[in-house]
């Protein structure tokens, strides 16, 4: 009987998000079991609000601690969704009946169980996570449970966090992140906020663009709020909240987000909130890859020209283009909706 499965995911903000389908999986399939996993310190009380974990162990860089950690949990298995020779050295004198590996590199081979997450052509990154959980499963003769289609439900806290926000009458609150997460090059204050003001004049609803940012973005949003100020155009600024944890559920105010930043975008896709993202052109194609979890009809991505020279150029969008869809796009999920009412 399993009754504990650690998951190692001790990297960026985005890929924790991502693994969020197969924590779904595993808790679902196993829900006595106590799901466990290891991510960066900057994650951990994010980690701590996921519905599907139940106990956090942080890498604060000490790995005879770390090793200790793990051992006095006594797990079952270990799933390792980042593998690294670190990871390896971390677990191998560990009594851990099952532990779990995708193959990529050459300490794949320094564990007993093995499988591909080369994931089928037009899926997602998140696919990899879940193709580790159900090798586990299947190795335990687990049925594998079905996705949900929103995998975090705060509907009942999305009052709350409009008025946060501001949310006034029928106002939709479109979030905009600037910056970026560093695969893609970023979208100028001016491009961003002409973007923003042609997506106002087009579109049939009624925009409160709400400006998120960290750290030094906050330069860059800045420019954007004045830009849009100037023209009259409703916008304000998202103070950052106390923890990652709270401007995470937070985006459940967001009728839409936009942003260059994967970490944030991606956040808004737990909550199945319309998304726009803004990635480089590469052959590699991250606008499916980095793809968010966001139902497909629900999500928009732009890219500059592939190539070398063009690919981090976000200069290169077709923003009038951009507007044209985001626009229509808006319309489709909202206008009909206000209408009604």
């Amino acid at each position: 009987m399993i009754k504990s499965v650690l998951v190692i995911r001790n990297d960026k903000i985005g890929d924790f998000v991502l693994t969020w389908p197969a924590l779904y999986e595993l808790k679902m399939a196993l829900p006595n079991a106590s799901i466990e996993v290891f991510v960066d310190p900057v994650l951990k009380d994010f980690a701590m609000a996921c519905p599907y974990i139940d106990h956090v162990i942080v890498d604060d860089g000490d790995d005879q601690a770390i090793t200790k950690a793990f051992a006095e949990r006594h797990y079952d298995a270990v799933i390792v969704s980042r593998s690294q020779i670190r990871t390896y050295r971390l677990l191998r004198k560990l009594d851990i009946p099952y532990k779990l590996a995708p193959k990529l590199n050459w300490y794949q081979y320094l564990y007993q169980h093995r499988t591909s997450i080369e994931v089928p052509k037009g899926l997602g990154g998140w696919r990899k996570s879940c193709m580790m959980v159900e090798r586990f499963l299947a190795d335990h003769r687990i049925p594998v449970p079905t996705l949900p289609t929103r995998y975090w439900d705060l509907s009942h806290e999305r009052r709350k966090w409009q008025d946060h926000y501001g949310q006034q009458g029928e106002e939709r609150l479109i979030f905009a992140h600037p910056g970026t997460g560093g695969s893609s090059g970023g979208i100028s204050p001016s491009d961003f906020a002409g973007l923003l003001a042609q997506v106002d004049k087009l579109t049939a609803i009624e925009c409160k663009f709400v400006l998120t940012y960290s750290g030094q973005e906050i330069a860059l949003a800045q420019q954007i709020y004045d830009l849009l100020s100037a023209q009259g155009i409703k916008v304000v600024m998202a103070e950052p909240l106390a923890s990652l944890a709270d401007f995470a559920k937070s985006l459940v105010a967001a009728d839409m987000f936009m942003a260059g930043s994967t970490g944030p975008l991606h956040i808004a896709g737990l909550h199945n909130v319309p998304t726009v993202g803004f990635y480089a052109g590469r052959r590699s194609a991250p606008k499916v890859r980095w793809q968010t979890l966001t139902q497909s009809e629900r999500r928009l991505a732009f890219t500059p020209p592939v190539g070398k020279k063009t690919g981090r150029n976000m200069a290169l969008i077709d923003f009038d283009l951009a507007a044209k869809e985001i626009a229509a796009f808006l319309d489709t999920q909202y206008a009909s909706q206000s209408a009604v009412s």
